[in-house]
């Protein structure tokens, strides 16, 4: 319950956030019950879990080496097309669609 408490309060994210929420989503679907919790708290933590899961989506700050080892922001371009971010180099991009309609980030 603490490490859900981390991840809503945002001190747990990227990796941290995905492997904790993976490990305890197991735990949940496991008939040994190796958390040893009562069926109420079982389906309230699994209540919690479905309500966190939308809020990773979006535009949070990717952590993984996709997204942080490269100059342009740290986001899919496809699902911000048309917009404009501070890159992790510090600077402007917006998201340009090509002929394709497939979007990617250029410098402002």
């Amino acid at each position: 319950m603490m490490v859900l408490k981390g991840i809503e309060k945002g001190s747990c994210d990227g990796r941290c956030r995905t492997s904790w929420t993976k490990i305890i989503r197991n735990a949940l679907k496991s008939t040994q019950n190796p958390l040893g919790l009562t069926p109420e708290q079982r389906k309230s933590l699994a209540a919690k879990l479905d309500s966190m899961k939308g809020k990773k989506k979006g535009n949070i700050a990717r952590t993984n080496d996709k997204y942080a080892n490269r100059p342009s922001p740290p986001f899919p371009a496809n699902k911000n097309c048309g917009k404009t971010k501070k890159g992790n180099d510090g600077n402007m991009y917006k998201s340009v669609p090509n002929k394709n309609g497939v979007c990617a980030w250029r410098k402002v």
